[in-house]
This record gives C-alpha cells, sequence and structure tokens, in this order.
C-alpha cells in the first residue's frame, strides 16, 4: 500500500485543485466523503472497426464511507473549464479553435486529430450503493439519461494465479458477465471492496480487468488519500435535467446510435467522393444481454 501510494497521479491532483468548483459554482449535493481515489486507465476501441483506433482515457474513482463514483477525469476537465467562468470558456473554445487550424499531419487521419483535439471524454457516471444497495448510472450517450440497477456482484471464481502489478500482490479471478467473459487481478493488500466501471465483489481493490475479446479494459494507475474532499452528485451544467429509463431500454437506444453513426459517415463519404467504409457493425457496447 504505502509502495503504491508513492505512484502519485499528476493529472489527479489538477482535478481536485478545482474540485470546490462542484459547490462554489455548480451546488452539486455533497452525498458522501472521499477515503481513497483510485486512477484507472480505461481502453476500447473507437466504434468505427475499420479505424482500427484504440482509445485511452483516465477515470477516477472515489471511494466513500458508504458509496464510490466512477467517472471521466477529462469529462470533468473539461466541464470545469467550459461552465466557470466566462474566460474559462473562451479559452476552452480558444484551444478547440488552434487546434483544428493546425496543419494536418500526414500520418494521422482527420478522425484521429479531432479525437485528440477535442477535449470531451466520456459523460458516464456510476454511482456503487447510491441509493443504498443500487447501482446509478447517469449518461449523455442517447441523451441525459439515468437508470439504477441492484447492486450485485459479477460471479467471481478466484483462481489460484498470483502476480506483481504496481508492487502489489494480485490474484486472478475470473467471470462471464452480461455477454462478455473477464479476467480480474484484484490485491488483498488494499482490502477495499471495489472497482472501476459496475465491476465490484471480491476481497481486494480490483488492480485491473479486461475482457477476453480485449475490447474493454480497465487498468490501475495510482491511488491517493485525499483530505477534505467530498463527492458530489452530477448535474447537467446547461440546465436540463436526467431522464429515467431502465437500463436494458438505454443500451438499446445506444446501439442503435452506433449503427447510425455508421450509415451517416458512409453518407457522408459517398457525397464527398470517395468510397464508403466497410459495411460491418461498430464494435458492440460493454454490456451484451440488451439483445
Amino acid at each position: 500500500m504505502k509502495q503504491l501510494l508513492t505512484i502519485l497521479f499528476c493529472l489527479w491532483h489538477g482535478g481536485y485543485l478545482s474540485a470546490q468548483v462542484q459547490e462554489t459554482f455548480w451546488h452539486w449535493q455533497v452525498i458522501d466523503t472521499v477515503r481513497v481515489v483510485c486512477t484507472y486507465n480505461y481502453s476500447e476501441y473507437f466504434t468505427f472497426r475499420s479505424e482500427h483506433l484504440k482509445e485511452h482515457e483516465d477515470y477516477l474513482l472515489e471511494i466513500g464511507d458508504s458509496l464510490s463514483r466512477f467517472y471521466s477525469y477529462k469529462y470533468f476537465q473539461k466541464d470545469s473549464l467550459f461552465y466557470t467562468t466566462p474566460v474559462a470558456k473562451q479559452e476552452y473554445q480558444r484551444r478547440v479553435h488552434e487546434g483544428m487550424k493546425a496543419k494536418d499531419d500526414a500520418q494521422e487521419s482527420r478522425l484521429s486529430k479531432m479525437l485528440r483535439i477535442m477535449p470531451g471524454g466520456s459523460a458516464l457516471q456510476v454511482y456503487k450503493n447510491w441509493p443504498s444497495d443500487s447501482i446509478t448510472v447517469l449518461d449523455r450517450w442517447s441523451g441525459l439519461s439515468e437508470y439504477h440497477e441492484p447492486l450485485e456482484p459479477q460471479p467471481w471464481e478466484i483462481q489460484t494465479d498470483t502476480t506483481l502489478i504496481l508492487g502489489l500482490r494480485c490474484q486472478k479471478a475470473v467471470c462471464q458477465w452480461r455477454g462478455r467473459d473477464y479476467t480480474a487481478w484484484f490485491t488483498e493488500e488494499i482490502p477495499i471492496n471495489d472497482g472501476p466501471y459496475k465491476f465490484f465483489g471480491l476481497p481486494g481493490l480490483i488492480v485491473s480487468i479486461e475482457d477476453a475479446t480485449g475490447e474493454y479494459g480497465w487498468y490501475l494507475k495510482g491511488i491517493e488519500q485525499p483530505e477534505n474532499t467530498r463527492i458530489y452528485r452530477y448535474e447537467p451544467l446547461d440546465g436540463k435535467k436526467f431522464k429515467r429509463i431502465d437500463r436494458l431500454t438505454e443500451l438499446r437506444k445506444q446501439w442503435k446510435s452506433r449503427l447510425g453513426m455508421v450509415k451517416q459517415v458512409n453518407a457522408d463519404a459517398v457525397m464527398l467522393g470517395k468510397e464508403p467504409g466497410e459495411t460491418e457493425d461498430p464494435y458492440d457496447l460493454i454490456e451484451l444481454d440488451y439483445k
């Protein structure tokens, strides 16, 4: 634990220097006190299979006394710029404008360039045990959506394999969950029953987890124990409200949206006199039980 705590993730510090913005400017509801923050690198393939583009994004898992919150650091950083003061909003817009004016790199596709410049980040937020015995998910993929599901751990099978990750002795666990096979490594040196995304239920913190196809993975980068830091209930900063929906309906809407993106990109390519991309389905969602 001591060795891991020395691996301080500097980006995390930058996020919490401005964490008071959540109360001062946005007036978000305080729902717990942060005891431990874990930074995970999340990887997935971009929606279009023909791009073969692997995306990476840093997420924070804030663990409190009774609940946890998992969210994109990049998305929080964007909101901190865009919605705090007029000066910050102008700076945000300047960065995007200057980036798009820069000369194209012959080795970089325009799609890759746009993804690199736009400081968007995923709007997904996962709250475990809030409300009590529930998982709450907030997202913007198909509109402002909010759904709840029971707080149920994955059906883990703990195996005897061990390895060292970040200097921590980790043990292997596997499970089949919502259409995918997962391999996780957890450590009892950090006796916290939690992990990235919706994963939890092992006798120690989940240090890494990935599905068998390699399409999705979460990898611990660092841990910190902050002081006087709170966990907040996120609210849209444009004054809009989340709409309640059930999980499977939301996932079906997300899949339909992905199919629409591929269709639109192919149609745009044809209008520009280019050959359309391969007619194939995009990468599928994390949870496949919507089918």
